[in-house]
């Protein structure tokens, strides 16, 4: 939700793991460049396991500081968005909108909507609508076991995340998005439920 240019951030209360991350984002280095810079002497560093060039440039971490300091906005924002396209979509038989789950609140990083089973049309057919109106979504929840990647790894029957996988999709969803692009994406989905 918020950018740094690519990239993410991970955050956790347990210092081993926080130490292994910051490990794993330089190289996997025993000691830091900034640590070995600081010390003033040579340290020979080692590499304890294999690790990746994570670090954030000076600009990206500028351009994050910024963005966490709208943070509430943004999740502000796409919250209302989110409430107003449950809204727009409650009338829609057989499209069940994501909700807040009973045990907290979401911040809307994307919103998906679920097809039922009898719904007018497929999930793919509704995707190729939207992209024929100019609007950019795409498939919704997606299943591990069901990706060419894992093809040939065991896996146990999972007929409720296939059904998800198979008849959800993420509709656009941005802090920016004006009311008239929302009614539009609603105007699709009214459109081939047949309303």
């Amino acid at each position: 939700m918020i950018t740094t240019g690519e990239g993410g951030m991970v955050t956790t209360d347990d210092a081993a793991r926080a130490e292994r991350l910051r490990r794993l984002r330089e190289h996997g280095m025993s000691v830091s460049a900034a640590q070995r810079h600081a010390s003033g002497r040579p340290v020979a560093e080692r590499y304890l396991e294999v690790g990746y060039n994570y670090r954030m440039t000076d600009i990206q971490a500028a351009v994050g500081l910024v963005q966490l300091g709208r943070l509430d906005e943004i999740v502000t924002r796409r919250r209302e968005l989110a409430a107003r396209y449950e809204q727009l979509l409650a009338p829609i038989p057989g499209l069940r909108p994501v909700r807040d789950p009973a045990h907290g609140e979401g911040n809307f990083q994307s919103y998906w909507v679920l097809l039922a089973e009898d719904f007018p049309v497929g999930r793919d057919a509704l995707l190729e609508a939207l992209a024929d109106a100019g609007i950019s979504a795409r498939r919704g929840i997606m299943a591990a076991h069901l990706e060419p990647a894992y093809a040939g790894h065991a896996a146990a029957p999972l007929p409720v995340t296939e059904r998800i996988s198979r008849n959800s999709l993420i509709l656009p969803l941005f802090h920016t998005m004006t009311h008239a692009q929302q009614d539009r994406v609603a105007a699709v989905l009214h459109e081939q439920a047949g309303g």
